[in-house]
């Protein structure tokens, strides 16, 4: 199984520009103040399907619960799928997402998130299911993905986006690769979706995945004080171990299971300086004050190394 380490040349802040995070955040609050007066439906464990867990968090109301078998944490009761579109789609929150923080970042994301992501899946492709033709996105704002991947993987000859399309692309297969990015963490039920992926992936089909993992640096340190922690984009945060499980030995073999993530030490960082009285672990405190940067560079190649950093990005193959 490959780990892949990344050190790219990406600022977090010129994807999430400061005062625009600050007043998304904001109409996350009232948002989801609406979207918590629905129904709402306990879940099991969305990594490993366990039903012991003992309550982990909460944030804007949503509890937060950690399995007791795989160690992942999920939001649970939680608001339906059918809610959960709504949210998407018409919300306060996502309209000024997709209107102002998309908008306005959207020369950096093509250079240093779509263009990466999109030569990722073109050497995966290459290398694990070259005679791939057919594929699907179900990433949220995807389109940008489309253009480079085609350009950079011209066997490729239909790649479409399944964004708005509920269930539907359910109809499409087979496909030979379908791509995910950010997705898992905000899907109403995890697991049911890659059962749908399943369902649709030839034998020999690939699966790009990227999502938060809670085994990362940050997240543990911060914990309930991360502020990547935003419900309902993140109810889903998966453990390493709960990738592995999701993508079990029968179904799927994973063939990358990486956490390239470039941010945790930094936001670690940031949030000690931010709350210097804070009761932070002395050792950690050492580790990420009392280095230099070159210091925290190497801390984070370490955490990507033992894939103990918060961003995953797995491509499993349909067996």
């Amino acid at each position: 199984m490959k780990t892949v380490v990344s050190l790219q040349d990406l600022v977090d802040h010129e994807i999430h520009p400061g005062p625009l995070v600050q007043e998304f955040h904001t109409r996350t609050a009232s948002s989801m103040a609406a979207l918590m007066t629905t129904p709402l439906e306990e879940v099991a464990c969305q990594a490993c399907g366990g039903a012991d867990s003992v309550p982990a968090f909460a944030k804007f109301g949503l509890s937060y619960r950690l399995c007791s078998s795989c160690e992942s944490v999920f939001a649970s009761p939680r608001p339906s799928a059918s809610a959960l579109v709504e949210y998407a789609r018409s919300s306060p929150a996502a309209t000024f997402w997709r209107d102002r923080i998309l908008d306005e970042t959207r020369v950096v994301r093509a250079e240093k998130l779509v263009r990466p992501r999109a030569e990722w899946v073109a050497d995966g492709i290459a290398e694990y299911c070259p005679d791939a033709r057919h594929g699907i996105d179900l990433s949220p704002s995807g389109m940008p993905l489309q253009s480079d991947l085609t350009a950079l993987a011209p066997d490729l000859t239909t790649f479409r986006s399944a964004e708005g399309r509920g269930r539907e692309w359910t109809g499409e297969g087979p496909v030979d690769v379908v791509t995910a990015f950010d997705t898992l963490d905000r899907a109403a039920d995890v697991r049911a979706l890659v059962a749908d992926v399943a369902s649709v992936l030839r034998p020999g089909g690939l699966f790009f995945v990227t999502a938060p993992s809670i085994s990362g640096f940050d997240f543990q340190v911060l914990w309930d004080r991360s502020p990547a922690i935003l419900p309902p984009e993140k109810m889903n945060l998966l453990s390493i171990e709960g990738f592995r499980r999701l993508f079990d030995a029968g179904a799927w073999q994973i063939r990358e299971l990486s956490t390239p993530g470039v941010f945790d030490v930094e936001k670690v960082r940031e949030a000690m300086l931010a709350a210097p009285e804070a009761d932070w672990p002395r050792a950690i405190r050492g580790l990420v004050l009392g280095t230099d940067e070159s210091g925290r560079l190497e801390l984070q190649a370490y955490l990507q190394r033992h894939r103990l950093a918060s961003f995953a990005r797995l491509i499993v193959r349909r067996t």
